[in-house]
């Protein structure tokens, strides 16, 4: 029986679970392809120790470099899951102008290394899957690449990030949000430094994969407009449910308009409120949800969790097997299409919440509105919950508007004197 060989670099939570997966379900992998899946070798700081404890047999080669992963012959499939940059992009990079293909969960190599990975791989006919780099086992990468290859894709947003869902669902129940990290992190939801998922750059990356898959084009994180949950706290939390009848979420987005000749592009990553009866309003703890418009297919809906081990080496194995089938029939490996002119970057109109702490004195109030007003930004609703006699709250939310004008108002606004810098910004999804 013919064997696809595969080798695995890094052994944390997902590459364990990979590993146990792929020896739990050899049996079935074998029928269903007509060819052994089989580990060459793993690739990790303690590789010994923990393909040990995997009960991994000796023929297993452990290593600790990656260097010396690349370099193995007889590979088929190269599996990275080290996380970061530099060591991924060296292993990956190798493998595919070598010929080999590769499989990475790894949305920060996807997102910034998009153009150099598909140079690679037209240059080693290979072939890069990805499917776990954005929203766990959600299979959203393979749906856009393939079964909605043939419509337009308008519209691809949603919560790409299970740490920050989980936060914002325990601070709907009473707790703030230092508290509901640190049980997020005992959980391991949430990484022990939390500042890529806090600050919004890991949606930020997701972003920037799902964007450049729909467009074609390299679109880089950078360019995506990004604002964390760091400032939010449960008062707005509970004053968007109670008042607004609104739920607070991170959502991240990539929009489509204008037509084939001159398409336009606005994505942003953004803490975000929800009408109550919107499908993701209900999505809770560390589950994702990404919503998909189509031209003919319509609107779609993606669900599943987002966070943990398990989904995410579901999404790898898928990826292992689908790479699999092509080596087993000798079908092409069907490397990306060239790569598309970008897109012209656009912003279109939002409304905003914003939270201020303004000093508790006559005409304060008249200041913030003034200069939201001489930038023709419209005020649709304004709160002034009881402060302690120095500072009180002051909620706006506003009609459509455009975010850099917003921006500029803003900066305005807490350029006054009587202004804290500490403020807390909301898009509101219409």
């Amino acid at each position: 029986m013919p064997s696809v060989r595969i080798a695995i670099a890094g052994l944390g939570g997902v590459g364990t679970e990979t590993v146990r997966l792929l020896r739990a379900g050899r049996e079935g992998f074998r029928r269903r392809l007509g060819a052994e899946l089989e580990i060459i070798a793993v690739c990790d700081r303690h590789a010994a120790q923990k393909a040990r404890r995997l009960g991994l047999p000796a023929r297993v080669l452990r290593l600790t470099d990656p260097r010396r992963l690349a370099a193995l012959p007889g590979i088929d499939i190269v599996v990275e899951l080290l996380g970061g940059l530099d060591a991924p992009r060296r292993l990956i990079l190798t493998a595919l102008r070598s010929g080999r293909h590769a499989v990475t969960a790894n949305k920060h190599l996807i997102s910034h290394c998009w153009e150099e990975l598909r140079t690679a791989q037209r240059a080693g006919d290979s072939r890069l899957l990805y499917e776990a780099s954005v929203a766990g086992g959600i299979p959203i990468i393979n749906a856009l690449e393939t079964s909605l290859a043939a419509d337009r894709i308008e519209a691809v947003y949603g919560i790409l990030n299970g740490t920050t869902n989980y936060i914002l669902s325990r601070m709907r129940e009473g707790m703030e949000r230092p508290e509901a990290l640190r049980q997020a992190q005992a959980l391991g939801l949430a990484e022990r430094d939390p500042v890529r998922d806090l600050s919004g750059q890991d949606t930020a990356d997701k972003v920037s994969v799902l964007a450049s898959l729909v467009t074609g084009a390299w679109i880089r994180p950078y360019l995506v407009r990004s604002r964390g949950i760091q400032d939010i706290e449960r008062q707005d939390v509970v004053f968007a449910e109670e008042v607004l009848g609104r739920r607070v979420k991170l959502l991240g987005a990539a929009r489509l308009s204008g037509n084939d000749r001159q398409p336009e592009l606005e994505t942003f990553v953004s803490p975000t409120l929800i009408p109550l009866d919107h499908p993701l309003a209900s999505v809770q703890d560390e589950f994702n949800a990404i919503m998909v418009r189509a031209a003919a297919a319509g609107d779609l809906m993606f669900y599943g969790k987002g966070a943990g081990p398990g989904p995410a080496a579901s999404a790898v194995l898928g990826d292992i097997l689908r790479l699999g089938r092509a080596l087993v029939s000798g079908a092409s490996a069907s490397p990306p299409r060239p790569a598309a002119a970008v897109p012209r970057l656009a912003d279109s109109d939002s409304a905003f919440y914003l939270r201020l702490a303004a000093q508790d004195r006559p005409g304060v109030l008249c200041a913030i509105t003034s200069a939201l007003g001489r930038l023709g930004i419209s005020i649709s609703t304004i709160h002034q919950p009881a402060g302690d006699g120095r500072t009180a709250p002051v909620i706006i939310t506003t009609h459509a508007a455009n975010p850099g004008t917003f921006g500029r108002a803003l900066r305005d606004i807490l350029a006054l004197g009587s202004i804290s810098r500490r403020h807390t910004v909301m898009r509101l999804l219409s």
